[in-house]
């Protein structure tokens, strides 16, 4: 089988899921309930939510700048636009390119490499991201009230297990990414030798885009972000919650937070159709509100997020002077 071809199988594969999820919510809504709830929401909420949703992205282009500052400086207002046009690609183009536009938007604007970029992406996601969304999870179970279901207790422990190999994985490039990394030239070794050299290259490289991590001030800063992101994007949820006057503890918006972000982990349409509407809605299903409700307020909360960051991405795209077909070829040969 042909790479292009995987990939139209891989693409049929996410619609296919989020067009089940989206009938699976649909196929028993009542939806004079489903529209009475949408029309009795009262949406002046929306307003602090989408403060906040623009304050997580300074915040996105803050924690970035601390991170690829030792390889170039890069302001923050460049960074800044290049963050919501690489949102913006996760939600318009097929398997989240997003994080790969804004490698080659990074390198293409600002001669880094597409390896440290894609490096400093990598630990920003995979590393401290996890690690947020884990603390938070715990913090979640401690002090709410919710019995959660084992699946997604099991989830939540993958979730750590994933983050702590990627933290340990990263303080050991970041400290022997180049050749002096015994474990780095074992498995060169088992790598044939005409294209050795060429790995070689790409893992110095890639190690290039951890050079943070061996000062901890810059880790500091970047965990402070991270933080501040997560308990932020939880504090937003919240304003929607507000506007369908749920009378909820703020601790449910972390509670939808922490489902969300996992299972947009699962293979989907772009903008996380379908799984983004479960996991809220299945969230608020843990406190007794009713499906029509609790899908109409999913609705909202994606629609939201979804349309401020496209928006703002296509805006920036085209101020850059950046084409979309052209970063999507770019990113697509990353």
């Amino acid at each position: 089988m042909t790479r292009k071809s995987k990939k139209i199988l891989m693409q049929i594969a996410g619609i296919a899921i989020s067009v089940a999820l989206m009938v699976f919510l649909f196929y028993k809504v009542d939806f004079a309930e489903l529209t009475g709830a949408l029309k009795g929401a009262n949406y002046w909420w929306l307003i602090p939510n989408i403060i906040l949703i623009w304050i997580t992205m300074i915040f996105r282009a803050y924690r970035w700048k601390h991170m690829v500052s030792p390889i170039k400086p890069i302001p923050v207002k460049r960074l800044f636009s290049i963050v919501m046009i690489g949102f913006m690609a996760n939600n318009v183009l097929p398997f989240r390119l997003g994080e790969f536009v804004r490698a080659y938007s990074l390198s293409n604007k600002e001669d880094v490499s597409k390896s440290a970029s894609m490096a400093t992406i990598f630990v920003e996601r995979i590393v401290f991201d996890l690690l947020a969304l884990m603390i938070i999870f715990v913090i979640v179970l401690w002090v709410s009230p919710l019995v959660l279901d084992e699946k997604l207790k099991l989830g939540g422990i993958v979730t750590v297990v994933i983050g702590l190999i990627g933290l340990i994985f990263t303080v050991y490039l970041s400290s022997r990414g180049d050749r002096e990394s015994h474990i780095l030239k074992w498995l060169l070794a088992l790598i044939p030798k005409n294209i050795r050299p060429r790995i070689e290259n790409l893992v110095a490289r890639f190690a290039t885009g951890m050079i943070f991590m061996r000062d901890w001030k810059r880790v500091f800063w970047v965990t402070f972000h991270t933080f501040m992101i997560w308990v932020i994007m939880g504090l937003s949820n919240y304003f929607i919650l507000l506007a369908f006057d749920m009378s909820l503890n703020i601790s449910a918006s972390f509670v939808i937070l922490v489902v969300v972000s996992i299972l947009i982990m699962v293979p989907a349409s772009p903008g996380f159709v379908g799984v983004y509407h479960y996991g809220a809605a299945l969230s608020l299903s843990f406190y007794n509100i009713d499906h029509s409700t609790a899908l109409s307020c999913s609705i909202v909360m994606h629609a939201t997020q979804y349309l401020v960051v496209t928006l703002a991405g296509f805006y920036y795209l085209r101020r850059e002077h950046l084409s979309l077909k052209q970063i999507e070829e770019e990113a697509e040969t990353a």
